[in-house]
């Protein structure tokens, strides 16, 4: 009895920490990236806005890594209409093997100071925002399951 008790209480709370765990809401002015390395081409904002997604990546995490080719391949086919960037709290040198490829589309940057990890409120991995042109919030949440075709919906919306 009194395990199971245990295992309630530590499900209600692991429920009610993911709920807590990020601060970002779709349309709100999303937070800028703030001081980081980066560790692919410095991603530059382009003259007209663009819609941005943002994955936040630890190299631990199989989800997160499962997502570097996805992202590729969103970054290739969105080439265009999206910039995709993904973020760590790695260091870049512990990371830049894995995530830097021969032909990448996407950017890449270390976080270590965790600064824009605290603006975003990302308290777990995976986690990802898009970024509406507009500066402001459009779409957040686990984005195992996001694919292109959700985003080219997302981002014309």
């Amino acid at each position: 009895m009194m395990k199971r008790l245990v295992s309630i209480v530590v499900l209600l709370v692991a429920a009610v920490w993911s709920l807590w765990g990020q601060r970002v809401e779709v349309g709100a002015k999303a937070p800028r990236i703030r001081e980081v390395e980066w560790i692919s081409d410095k991603f530059e904002n382009p003259a007209t806005p663009m819609p941005m997604l943002v994955e936040f990546f630890h190299s631990t995490n199989s989800d997160c890594r499962a997502r570097i080719d996805v992202c590729n391949e969103i970054a290739k086919h969105l080439r265009h209409e999206l910039k995709v960037v993904m973020l760590t709290r790695e260091p870049a040198e512990q990371v830049a093997s894995m995530l830097l490829h021969e032909y990448q589309y996407f950017y890449v940057a270390s976080d270590e100071r965790g600064d824009t990890f605290r603006a975003f409120g990302v308290n777990h991995v995976p986690y990802a925002v898009v970024v509406g042109a507009s500066g402001k919030v459009v779409w957040c949440g686990n984005p195992v399951e996001l694919t292109t075709e959700q985003l080219k919906k997302i981002i014309q919306q």
